[in-house]
């Protein structure tokens, strides 16, 4: 499988797992239009625009087979991994 349609495919995959369920909504529409109209191969432009909603994915309840292949893609694209996102919780 070539690298674009993996990144298609994963970023299907980071969809239906909840990665982005922290979006807002409009911004979570705007991604799944973006998935309708895309088409194989996917441009540099294509790739690097799914890659930067990769950039504001949450980890927290990814399956592990599916966050290492999405950080391994990162990682060759120079682009730092996933990571769990964390509330900021003030003690009293």
């Amino acid at each position: 499988m070539q690298q674009n349609n993996t990144i298609l495919s994963l970023t299907t995959d980071l969809l239906a797992n909840g990665g982005f369920s922290h979006l807002k909504d409009d911004e979570i529409s705007a991604l799944h239009h973006l998935i309708l109209r895309l088409q194989e191969p996917l441009t540099v432009i294509q790739q690097n625009l799914l890659l930067t909603f990769w950039n504001n994915a949450d980890a927290a309840n990814l399956p592990s087979g599916l966050l290492y292949r999405c950080n391994t893609i990162l990682q060759q694209t120079g682009r730092h991994p996933i990571v769990e996102l964390y509330a900021e919780v003030e003690m009293y």
